[in-house]
């Protein structure tokens, strides 16, 4: 202000009138939670087939609320059948939670699914909105969620997506060792056995862990390894470990935790907008078969299948050597020994090598959830905002 306009004013004066101003546009905090059913409604009619919904207090107060926007429902299909849930605290005058949960797309990108707010960050809301996203979230085969160890997310899943299975972030896993001082070798062998992606690595690994810190390893396996290491994992991971996706959706949405619900609301369909758009726009202008965080893996890799021995055992059969380790590798079955090939649903170097030794195009051995075409199908979708309130037209 002093800057553009010659005027010095303190800090909660500005705030004040930043307040004032917002109130002008959207309404006060109390006028946004009485208008919300009249919001959802304009969200709905600018994005047909957007699913909301509102639960009230037995005081007939609000309670909770869920949207999936339309274009997120139908990109759904498109992403691989991973989930990632979390919850971060709003900083606005009723506070309150934002649920967030998102997947990955072709290009490895965050890929909105749905959100919520809810006037506190408990297990009913957490059921509640599992509900909701239960309605509209298509499950799907091989489906499993991803979250840190919240009983409340735990108990939501276990009620309403009983085919899915949960997975433990290592992230959270390995702050709650730091938190139990573990030394920096035990947690080494944590993140190297949980990362592995056969069995006996596996076993390897958590042998030494045992008996370097037996007290450590007891507290780790209290959690069954189906639900944090790779190589017991009933399902692909397609190397998703972490909701590093979610977290990184959080701090998108950072800006946004500070606003009434409605500019929160208005905040995060600009975000989606703008994503839709570009990324319909990038995948657009991508001309190899496959994204391009895919091609990229591909040259990373390479450089890694130069330094690989490549023996035939059959047209598409092939041994392999690399570092004195030896690995059968088949292409018709697409698999390797390493595991690696056949659980990302990705080439490995290995398989990578034996591509090369028959000339053959990389791409055709990625998984469709890598293709550009299954990238451009993901962001068909657009996500309108909802205009001034004094367009709105409500029956």
């Amino acid at each position: 202000m002093k800057k553009k306009f010659g005027i010095d004013i303190g800090y909660h004066k500005a705030w004040r009138a930043i307040q004032k101003v917002v109130a002008c546009i959207r309404g006060t905090p109390e006028e946004n939670y009485q208008i919300l059913p009249s919001y959802l409604h304009m969200m709905v009619g600018k994005n047909p087939g957007t699913y909301t919904s509102i639960k009230r207090d037995a005081q007939n107060r609000f309670a909770c609320m869920f949207f999936a926007p339309a274009a997120s429902i139908a990109g759904w299909s498109y992403c691989r059948p991973v989930i990632a849930v979390d919850a971060t605290f709003l900083k606005s005058k009723y506070n309150g939670v934002l649920f967030v949960v998102v997947s990955k797309d072709a290009n490895n990108q965050i890929f909105p699914l749905c959100f919520g707010i809810a006037d506190s960050k408990n297990n009913e809301a957490y059921i509640w909105f599992f509900g909701e996203m239960r309605k509209e979230i298509q499950v799907r085969r091989e489906l499993f969620f991803l979250s840190d160890r919240n009983q409340s997310i735990a108990n939501g899943i276990r009620k309403f997506f009983l085919e899915a299975h949960h997975g433990i972030c290592l992230y959270h896993f390995e702050k709650n060792l730091k938190q139990r001082h573990a030394k920096a070798t035990v947690i080494n062998l944590f993140q190297s056995a949980a990362r592995s992606y056969k069995r006996e690595d596996f076993n390897q690994l958590m042998s030494q862990f045992k008996s370097i810190d037996k007290k450590t390893y007891n507290y780790i396996m209290e959690e069954p390894p189906e639900r944090w290491a790779r190589s017991w994992f009933p399902r692909r991971r397609y190397d998703r470990l972490t909701t590093n996706m979610v977290e990184s959706m959080n701090s998108v949405l950072l800006k946004g935790r500070e606003m009434y619900i409605l500019r929160i609301l208005d905040f995060i369909q600009e975000k989606l907008g703008e994503w839709f758009y570009e990324r319909r726009k990038k995948a657009n202008e991508t001309f190899h078969r496959v994204s391009i965080w895919a091609e990229e893996e591909i040259t990373r890799k390479m450089d890694l299948a130069c330094k690989i021995f490549v023996f035939n055992l059959d047209s598409m059969l092939f041994r392999i050597n690399s570092e004195g380790i030896e690995f059968i590798v088949d292409l018709k079955k697409r698999t390797c020994d390493c595991l690696e090939f056949q659980l990302d649903e990705l080439p490995c170097p290995h398989a990578i090598a034996a591509i090369n030794k028959r000339y053959l195009q990389k791409s055709d051995y990625y998984s469709n959830w890598y293709s550009r075409e299954t990238w451009l199908k993901t962001y068909e979708g657009y996500v309108n905002t909802v205009e001034d309130q004094k367009s709105w037209d409500i029956p």
